[in-house]
């Protein structure tokens, strides 16, 4: 296992070679929420499942398995493909539409959205608090885990439909690396926020399962209902 100040070494390597790269990709992050908040459905949601879509398939190539040296090998390509899995996913989905990620018009999930969306663009924000140097500041669409945030918040809000693959692939990610490694060994404690998006996500999903099944469970009977009479 990799130790703390080695872990660090890497990520300031990470930091300093795609400087300002990071601060320009999440600004774009932060154009295409809005978009998606205030803009055209259809285009909004091919803009931002292409930004994830990019920003995963860099954060797995080039994070992990090109610029990753400092991370032990098989874990950095195995980490490095679940987040190309998760990149292809979402250019996938632009052709195939399998999630939705409109905005519900009101309510407590358009709300909790936008508030957990301000708390992921404060990664860094969380990091300059704890002291961190501007390479060593995490932020959302270059760095695994507060893009995962990012990309699973969205995807929880997501509107009648989600993509089930990516969802748990997400999942897989975001709830036991933060509490198990991430916080513990490396001391990356804007991570809590991925946690917490994580417990969120799994809630959401766990609701609408039970939710959805009730509501065929209840279609069935009225039709047994109808046919009976």
């Amino acid at each position: 296992m990799i130790s703390s100040q080695d872990w660090w070494n890497v990520i300031r390597n990470y930091g300093q070679s795609i400087y300002p790269t990071q601060i320009i990709v999440m600004i774009i992050g932060i154009v295409a929420v809005i978009f998606l908040l205030f803009g055209s459905k259809t285009k909004s949601n091919m803009l931002m499942k292409a930004y994830l879509g990019l920003c995963n398939l860099w954060i797995g190539g080039g994070f992990f398995i090109i610029l990753g040296k400092g991370f032990p090998s098989p874990l950095k390509q195995i980490q490095g493909m679940l987040f190309i899995a998760i990149g292809i996913l979402f250019i996938v989905d632009i052709f195939t539409e399998k999630s939705d990620l409109t905005f519900h018009k009101c309510g407590l999930r358009k709300w909790a959205t936008i508030g957990f969306l301000l708390i992921v663009f404060c990664y860094p924000l969380l990091g300059i608090i704890f002291g961190r140097s501007i390479d060593e500041l995490i932020f959302p669409g270059t760095f695994p885990c507060a893009t995962a945030a990012l990309a699973l918040i969205l995807l929880t809000n997501s509107h009648r439909k989600v993509n089930i693959p990516l969802y748990i692939l997400l999942l897989i990610w975001a709830i036991p690396f933060p509490p198990l490694i991430q916080i513990p060994q490396f001391h990356v404690y804007e991570d809590s926020i991925m946690f917490v998006i994580g417990i969120y996500a799994l809630t959401v999903f766990i609701v609408s399962a039970i939710r959805s099944r009730k509501t065929i469970y209840l279609n069935n009977k009225k039709n047994e209902s109808l046919n009976i009479e």
